[in-house]
C-alpha cells in the first residue's frame, strides 16, 4: 500500500496547499501554485520513496512543498548562491505528526555558515554514512555532499550539501533504539535519495550510491576518572572545571569526516563545550571565517603556515600536513552557565584546552609535533 495519498480529492489538496504555501513562504519557500497537485509522484524532485517515508511517519497522510534547486544570484557581489527546499508533513485524524525539512545549499565559509551549520549537523550524535559517501546522519539529522563535478566549490567556501532534518520533538527520549536505528538510516536514506534528485534537476550526470550500515547514535557517558575529555590523550578538563559534574560524547564510527568531543552539564542535553576536528579536506573551506576572522591571530613555532584566529567563545586553527591534506581544528564554549558542585564555567575552557587538543589530533593525523602560541 502506497502511504502517499495522490488520490485525495483535489479540493482537499487545494486547501492544505494554501496553508503549506503560507507557511512556507515564511521561512523563504515558494509553495506549489493553488489547484495544482502538490506532486505528481515522489516528493522532493520525485526523490523521497514511500520506504522512507513509512520508515519516518508509518501510515499517515503525507503532504509536501518544494522548490526546484537552482542558482540564485546574489546582487551584493554578483556572485551564484544554490538554493532548494522541500518540507514533507505527515497528517494523521487532521493533526500534524510529523515534519522533514530538506536543503540543498552551500556551506557558506566566508560568511561563517560553516559553523553555525556544524552546530546542528556536525554534533557528536551524528555518524559516517559510509560506503565512500561525504555524509553523516543520526536519527533527527543528515547530510551529505553533492559531487564537485555537479556543484564546484569556491576555495573559501564549503561544498554544496543536502541536509535533512527531523521536526523538533519528533524523537521521544524514550523511543525503542530499533525505532531509533530506523530513523537514523531512514534519514540517511532521504539525504542521498534527496541529493540525487537534486543533481538531476541541476543537469548534473551520475549518482550517489545509497549509504552503508550505519553506527548508532552515542550516548553521553559521565566522564571518566581523571576527567580525559573524550579519549582524547593529554587533553582534560580545566582544574577549575576538575569537581564539576560532566558527561561527554564523541562520535562514533570509522572513516568519520568530522571528529566532535562534547561536553556536557549532567542536567543538560546541550552541550556546553565542545572539541571538533574537520578531517576531510572538502569540508575545510566551511570554516573560512572561524580560522581567519574570529579574533588575533594564532601561531605556530612548528608551522609557520598555520592559519588561526581566537577569541574566548570560539577558536580555530588549519594546518597543512603530508600529502596535501588539509586539517581544522576548533574549540567552542557556548555560554557561561553554572555547573554542578558549584563551578561556574567562565570563558577560559579554549584558552585552557584548545592547545592541547591541536597538539593531540595533530600528532594522532601525523602532523605534528605542533605547538601553537594563543594570544594574550
Amino acid at each position: 500500500m502506497r502511504l502517499l495519498r495522490r488520490t485525495a480529492r483535489r479540493n482537499v489538496m487545494q486547501s492544505l496547499a494554501m496553508a503549506v504555501a503560507g507557511a512556507l513562504l515564511g521561512a523563504g519557500v515558494v509553495a506549489w501554485q493553488a489547484g495544482v497537485p502538490p506532486f505528481a509522484d515522489d516528493p522532493c524532485w520525485d526523490s523521497v520513496t514511500d520506504r522512507e517515508l513509512g520508515d519516518l511517519f508509518g501510515d499517515w497522510d503525507i503532504k509536501s512543498a518544494e522548490t526546484e534547486p537552482t542558482w540564485t544570484r546574489e546582487a551584493s557581489h554578483g556572485s551564484g548562491r544554490l538554493d532548494g527546499r522541500c518540507r514533507v508533513m505527515a497528517y494523521g485524524d487532521d493533526n500534524r505528526g510529523g515534519q522533514v525539512d530538506i536543503r540543498v545549499h552551500g556551506l557558506e565559509g566566508r560568511s561563517g555558515g560553516g559553523v553555525l551549520w556544524s552546530d546542528e549537523y556536525l554534533s557528536s550524535r551524528l555518524t559516517p554514512m559510509g560506503d565512500g559517501l561525504l555524509g553523516m546522519a543520526s536519527d533527527t539529522r543528515a547530510w551529505v555532499v553533492l559531487p564537485a563535478d555537479c556543484v564546484k566549490p569556491d576555495p573559501f567556501e564549503g561544498p554544496a550539501v543536502v541536509d535533512v532534518a527531523l521536526g523538533a520533538g519528533e524523537i521521544p527520549a524514550s523511543i525503542d533504539p530499533d525505532r531509533r536505528a530506523d530513523h537514523q538510516q531512514a534519514l540517511a536514506r532521504t539525504a542521498v535519495n534527496a541529493a540525487n534528485g537534486a543533481m538531476a534537476r541541476l543537469g548534473c550526470t551520475g549518482s550517489l550510491p545509497g549509504p552503508g550500515e550505519l553506527t548508532m547514535v552515542p550516548e553521553a557517558r559521565t566522564a571518566p576518572g581523571g576527567r580525559e575529555l573524550c579519549g582524547l590523550k593529554g587533553v582534560r578538563l580545566p582544574k577549575a572545571l576538575a569537581d564539576s559534574e560532566i558527561r561527554t560524547r564523541a562520535t562514533a564510527g570509522t572513516g568519520s569526516p568530522v571528529r566532535t568531543c562534547e561536553v556536557f552539564p549532567t542536567y543538560d542535553v546541550h552541550a556546553l563545550f565542545r572539541l571538533q576536528t574537520v578531517e576531510k579536506s572538502e569540508l575545510t573551506g566551511a570554516f573560512s571565517a572561524a580560522v581567519l576572522d574570529t579574533g588575533p591571530s594564532v601561531e605556530s613555532p612548528d608551522a609557520p603556515e598555520l592559519s588561526g584566529s581566537f577569541s574566548p567563545a570560539l577558536a580555530a586553527v588549519r594546518v597543512e600536513c603530508a600529502d596535501d591534506d588539509v586539517h581544522v581544528f576548533l574549540a567552542q564554549q557556548y555560554d557561561s552557565l553554572a555547573l554542578g558542585n558549584g563551578g561556574t564555567a567562565r570563558y577560559t575552557f579554549v584558552r585552557d584546552v584548545f592547545p592541547a587538543y591541536v597538539a593531540a589530533e595533530a600528532e594522532r593525523l601525523g602532523c605534528g609535533p605542533l605547538r601553537i602560541r594563543l594570544p594574550d
